[in-house]
């Protein structure tokens, strides 16, 4: 037998790490700076290209920052913020909502034809049915327990056919009103109230996600959603609830590009799906949920609307226009997507 002592069992310490599921790294302490630093460097590039992005674009065109052109760029930015709005929550959640462009359509379509029967007043009427379809697709998702991207992939389908269906495949034209004028003229000559009203919802959800007790919900189910049902938290109502709110925002979108096109087409708010997705993720809101919110979503939306209206007015060919697109795209996942707790990637 051997005479050497037996050597006393180490106590864990803080730098020891604990096993994890597969497909997971061991569980390491959270470095708060790190993640500080990093957070900071993101919102730091996200402002750098806010601004480098036109001054490029105006040494190649001087005719970007002209009236005319800012007043489009202004004007662009405010549907897409408001679809930008409409996917932020889902996002948060750590689910995604697919469906927002065809529930643009849907509402776009559905209020050209109120006005058309009921005056233009009656637009509005779309409201509670953006409200009633997010709902729709929360209740599906929380409730049965389906994954939220193929249950709004399928509903994306289905209100598309809706609208398709009642559009009878033509533009419906809008009216004339009075209302015609709350939406098409501007704030002191400069800001076009579209977009004022635009920025008012996202200030409005600002408060919502930060300062109500819903919205700190989303942020907790978003970064651990067991943590926050053995918590307390109603999982399922704030899931739908967050649904019913982007379902909300996107009716206020489709009222919003039906006044500045004067006709809804069945298919007026595709547009609209992957570029709210990229201005989420460029502005630092990762598809895992949890972080980010519907500040950043501004300036994603700005940083696109930026680089969109820039390839355009230099004369970039589309192809090209949807090259750089995407890579900048992956560029700003690349840089918001924290890899360090993750060993595999499906």
């Amino acid at each position: 037998m051997s005479s050497e002592p037996l050597a006393a069992t180490k106590p864990p310490t803080s730098k020891d790490t604990l096993p994890r599921k597969p497909g997971f790294a061991p569980i390491r302490p959270i470095n708060k700076a790190g993640f500080m630093n990093r957070d900071r460097l993101q919102t730091l590039l996200l402002f750098a290209a806010l601004v480098i992005l036109p001054v490029i674009f105006v040494s190649m065109n001087p005719q970007y920052l002209s009236p005319g052109n800012l007043d489009s760029m202004m004007r662009q930015s405010s549907v897409l913020l408001l679809v930008v709005a409409a996917g932020t929550a889902p996002i948060l959640l750590g689910s995604i909502d697919l469906s927002v462009g065809a529930i643009v359509s849907l509402c776009a379509v559905s209020a050209a034809l109120l006005a058309q029967s009921m005056g233009q007043s009656a637009v509005f009427f779309v409201l509670p049915l953006g409200l009633l379809i997010g709902l729709f697709n929360g209740v599906i998702v929380s409730y049965i327990k389906l994954p939220s991207f193929l249950v709004t992939l399928g509903t994306s389908f289905a209100f598309g056919g809706i609208a398709l269906l009642l559009s009878g495949g033509f533009p419906v034209q809008l009216v004339s009103g009075p209302l015609n004028a709350a939406f098409q003229r501007s704030l002191f000559g400069v800001f076009p109230l579209p977009l004022v009203y635009a920025v008012i919802l996202w200030l409005v959800l600002i408060v919502f996600l930060r300062r109500t007790a819903t919205g700190r919900f989303i942020y907790a189910i978003g970064g651990n959603e067991r943590a926050a049902k053995t918590s307390g938290v109603n999982v399922k109502w704030v899931k739908a609830l967050a649904f019913g709110a982007s379902g909300l925002c996107c009716a206020l979108a489709g009222v919003l590009v039906l006044f500045s096109t004067t006709a809804a087409t069945p298919d007026i708010g595709n547009s609209f799906l992957l570029p709210s997705i990229a201005a989420i993720v460029m502005g630092g809101t990762p598809l895992s949920g949890g972080q980010g919110g519907a500040a950043r979503g501004l300036i994603g939306t700005l940083i696109l609307v930026e680089l969109t209206n820039g390839m355009l007015i230099i004369g970039l060919p589309p192809a090209a226009q949807q090259i750089v697109q995407g890579l900048v795209v992956i560029l700003a996942v690349l840089l918001t997507f924290d890899r360090r707790g993750v060993a595999v990637v499906k």
